[in-house]
C-alpha cells in the first residue's frame, strides 16, 4: 500500500493562530489552548504559540505548567526576553515563590543592559517580593530621612544609585525636592531615561509649573501635568498604524518587536517630539533596522518606495534610532 501524501489546507497554520487568538479574546482559554497545540504541532509562529499557551495555562489556573513553559522559553531565548521574563515573574508571584522572584530580578539587575521600559516595573516587583519574604529575610529600603546620601546620589551617584533615589521619590511628595529635580533635569550629563522617569513622577503628582529640561542638546520648558502619556501620543500611534499596514500581517513577530523598539526610543526622547515629524520616516527607519536585526534581506529601494521616503530620510532615521536605542538600556 502506497503512502498517501497529506495535503494541508491553504493558510491552515495562520488560521489556527488567528482562531486561537480570537478564542483568547473571548476568554475561551481551553479552546484557545487546543488550537495553540495544533499550531505548535505544525511548527508555526513558535514564539507566539508558546507564549499563547503560557497565558492559557495561567488563565486556566495551571500555574506550575505555565511557569515551567515560561522558564523553558527564557532558557531557549524564545520570544522577546524581557516580556517573557515579566510574565514569568508574575507567575512566580501568583505561586507565592517570593525568594525566586527576588533572586531572579537581582540576577537581571546585575547584567549590563536593562530595557528602560521594564526597569521601573522590575524594581517595584523586587520591592514587593522583599516585603513578602518572612521576617528576617526582608531587605528594607532606606527612606530619604534615614539616608542623607540619597539627594547627593541623585546628582553624583552611579546610574543605579540615581535610579534607586528616583524610586524613593516616587513614593513621596516631590515638592520639597523640586530644586534638586530641576538641577537634575537641566544637567546634560544625566541619563535621559532617568529624566523621563522623573517627568512621569511629576506628572503623576500633578506638578503644574514649568520646569526646564535638557536632552541631547535640546532645551525646552514643560509643564509635567499637561504632558500626554505615550498611549495618548497621536504621532506615536500614527507610526504604529503605518507599521500595522506594512508589517503586521506578513511578520507579526517583527511588528511586535518594532512596537517595543518604538516605545523604548519614545521613552528616551520624552517629552521632546520626534523630528522630523513625518511618521513614515520613523516607520521606515524602524522597519529597516528591525529587518537588519532579524537578518531579513530587505530591498532598500522597495522599502523607501513603500514608505514614500528618500534615501537620506531613511539613513538619517536609522542613525537616530540606533542612537536612541543605545540610550534605552540602563546600565545598572
Amino acid at each position: 500500500m502506497k503512502n498517501k501524501k497529506i495535503v494541508e489546507f491553504p493558510n491552515l497554520k495562520q488560521r489556527l493562530l488567528e482562531k486561537a487568538m480570537q478564542m483568547m479574546k473571548e476568554k475561551k482559554f481551553q479552546e484557545a489552548l487546543e488550537l495553540f497545540q495544533q499550531a505548535r504541532n505544525n511548527d508555526f509562529a513558535y514564539a507566539e504559540v508558546e507564549l499563547g499557551m503560557v497565558v492559557c495555562y495561567m488563565e486556566l489556573g495551571q500555574l506550575t505548567e505555565a511557569k515551567n513553559r515560561c522558564k523553558k522559553m527564557l532558557s531557549e531565548d524564545i520570544g522577546e526576553y524581557f516580556h517573557v521574563l515579566q510574565i514569568y515573574i508574575t507567575i512566580l508571584i501568583q505561586l507565592k515563590e517570593y525568594v525566586e522572584v527576588k533572586s531572579t530580578i537581582e540576577a537581571i539587575l546585575e547584567e549590563d543592559r536593562l530595557p528602560a521600559q521594564y526597569a521601573q516595573t522590575f524594581y517595584q516587583l523586587l520591592e514587593f517580593a522583599r516585603k513578602m519574604l518572612p521576617e528576617g529575610e526582608e531587605v528594607e529600603s532606606p527612606s530619604m530621612e534615614e539616608n542623607d546620601e540619597n539627594l547627593k546620589n541623585l546628582h553624583e551617584g552611579s546610574v543605579q544609585q540615581q535610579f534607586e533615589t528616583i524610586q524613593m521619590l516616587k513614593l513621596r511628595n516631590i515638592r520639597p525636592f523640586i530644586s534638586d529635580i530641576q538641577a537634575f533635569l537641566s544637567n546634560e550629563l544625566h541619563h535621559p531615561v532617568l529624566k523621563t522617569f522623573l517627568i512621569h513622577i511629576l506628572k503623576e503628582q500633578g506638578w503644574d509649573k514649568k520646569l526646564e529640561l535638557i536632552k541631547f542638546g535640546q532645551k525646552d520648558s514643560f509643564v509635567p501635568a499637561e504632558l500626554a502619556s505615550g498611549e495618548e501620543d497621536p504621532f506615536l500611534n500614527k507610526v504604529i498604524s503605518i507599521l500595522e499596514d506594512t508589517v503586521e500581517s506578513d511578520n507579526p513577530t517583527l511588528f511586535e518587536s518594532l512596537k517595543e523598539m518604538l516605545v523604548r526610543i519614545h521613552t528616551v526622547k520624552f517629552p521632546f517630539p520626534f523630528s522630523p515629524d513625518k511618521a513614515e520616516v520613523w516607520a521606515g527607519g524602524l522597519h529597516k533596522l528591525g529587518g537588519d536585526l532579524f537578518g531579513l534581506e530587505l530591498d532598500e529601494e522597495e522599502l523607501r518606495a513603500e514608505y514614500n521616503i528618500s534615501e537620506i530620510e531613511l539613513q538619517s532615521a536609522v542613525r537616530e534610532i540606533r542612537k536612541l536605542e543605545d540610550f534605552s538600556f540602563l546600565r545598572l
